[in-house]
């Protein structure tokens, strides 16, 4: 759901802000009950096939040295025995044990983590040289993870960590045209992110309760629907939820945010976030993905009151589009577009500190970008639209520093 460019600077963000939160608190790990919410990102598993991969886990520490975790692990895999047939998404559900060994007076804490849960595999995209074959796989199965992870904490209920875990997936069989072969989706994954305790060891008010004003780094997640406003982008050429899509009629979308809050009421923001559609052409029918990531500068009007901070922003930035995961339809014709072009955004939402520096979001907002060309020469010819959408998100923010 993330590109290239956009997980980048994911790691960045996250590497900075973790490095800038361990200068602010003495933070340490406790020996009680203690539920918390985890957020990973598998920046570097490309290297060896893995793309896409997020991990989020609802847990807690039952006390000291064993917790329990519920693991959910999205990723993208290619799969085919002798020639690789197609890509296909993967979803995990994993209920885990977590054996835990405070130690460096209970800052670092290493762990190794271990469950078994129920999976569904979806074909995603076919590979060109693959068309003729109609290769499709769908289907549950189970899965058995088992790993490791260093976690360090950076404030009182935040840590930083890095996990490894090998995902065992029990191969289900994909059909072509000649007939059936095993899809495995096993893999090695390697993630970094933060884990966000619902309590603090020191409980402090909330900022909101501040005698004077304080100003904030953060970092948050968001992840939901976008529903298209018009669909006709270009004469005889419509833009459609991708296979992903929630219902048919919404496609996914997801991103993170980082952003400085100045004060009580003023911040900004800014926001990354991924979406695919499908390009439609008259005639021809589905052809490839429009695949656009969304960089948005916003300002950010706050208005807290108590636990409860209602928000408005506004903004402008980039849309970064590419034609890509061509279709059967697209076979022998060459699909020509731009890549960068102007957006501008409107939105609303309202957060909720669940701790002084933890908070769940959800907003909706209008985006907005034009001038994008598209060309298939001797179907489509040079032409150029516009795209607009509105997005329904949930999500979160990490609040790093006080200032």
């Amino acid at each position: 759901m993330i590109s290239n460019s956009q997980s980048k600077l994911l790691k960045a963000s996250l590497l900075a802000g973790a490095a800038l939160a361990a200068t602010q608190l003495r933070a340490e790990d406790a020996d009680r009950y203690r539920p918390y919410f985890k957020f990973h990102s598998g920046d570097i598993e490309p290297l060896w096939g893995v793309d896409d991969h997020w991990s989020l886990g609802l847990g807690a520490n039952l006390n000291r040295y064993v917790g329990v975790e519920l693991a959910f692990d999205y990723y993208l895999k290619d799969w085919g025995e002798a020639v690789v047939l197609g890509e296909a998404s993967s979803y995990h559900v994993v209920p885990e044990i977590r054996l835990r060994y405070p130690m460096m007076k209970d800052r670092l804490v290493p762990y190794v983590i271990a469950g078994i849960g129920p999976s569904w595999i979806q074909g995603k995209d076919v590979k060109p040289w693959a068309f003729d074959q109609n290769p499709t796989v769908e289907g549950f199965t189970y899965t058995i993870a088992a790993g490791a992870g260093l976690e360090y904490f950076i404030a009182d209920n935040v840590t930083f960590g890095v996990e490894g875990r090998y995902m065992w997936v029990n191969p289900i069989d994909g059909k072509t045209d000649a007939g059936t072969q095993p899809v495995d989706l096993s893999a090695p994954l390697f993630t970094f992110g933060l884990r966000i305790y619902f309590d603090e060891n020191n409980p402090r008010p909330l900022v909101s309760e501040d005698a004077e004003p304080t100003s904030r780094f953060y970092f948050g997640v968001r992840l939901g629907a976008n529903f298209l406003t018009d669909n006709a982008w270009l004469p005889g050429v419509t833009l459609e939820p991708e296979q992903a899509a929630w219902g048919k009629v919404a496609s996914q979308t997801g991103g993170f945010v980082i952003g400085y809050d100045f004060g009580e009421n003023l911040g900004v923001e800014l926001a990354a976030d991924h979406i695919n559609h499908n390009i439609e052409v008259a005639g021809l029918g589905n052809v490839a993905e429009y695949g656009q990531g969304w960089i948005m500068a916003n300002l950010r009007l706050r208005m807290p009151a108590g636990r409860w901070s209602p928000y408005l922003y506004v903004g402008g930035g980039i849309n970064h589009a590419e034609i890509k995961d061509l279709k059967p339809a697209s076979s022998g014709l060459q699909l020509l577009g731009g890549k960068i072009h102007p957006a501008v955004n409107v939105g609303a939402g309202v957060e909720y500190f669940v701790t002084r520096n933890f908070s769940v979001n959800g907003d909706v907002r209008w985006a907005y970008s034009w001038d994008h060309s598209f060309e298939i020469p001797g179907y489509v010819p040079p032409s150029s639209g516009d795209m607009s959408h509105i997005a329904a998100t949930i999500g979160f923010r990490v609040y790093l520093s006080d200032k």
